[in-house]
């Protein structure tokens, strides 16, 4: 059989699955971005941002893992 039928991860999620996954505004999330408070690879993609799945896990990964500030 030539071709796999095991479907990858995407590389490049919407700014609205992303923010889904978090439960926030797809639009605070683009503010996030564009303010520098997250640090993702972005790209247009019919006509809707797309964010890179790999730039977004490891910023999930980060704020999971960092020490609450008291």
């Amino acid at each position: 059989m030539p071709y796999s039928t095991t479907s990858a991860k995407p590389e490049w999620i919407k700014v609205t699955q992303a923010a889904a996954t978090i439960g926030i505004n797809p639009r605070t999330l683009k503010a996030m971005i564009r303010d520098g408070r997250l640090k993702v690879r972005t790209m247009q993609f019919d006509q809707a941002t797309r964010i890179h799945r790999g730039d977004w896990e490891a910023e999930l990964a980060k704020r999971v893992s960092a020490p609450a500030s008291a």
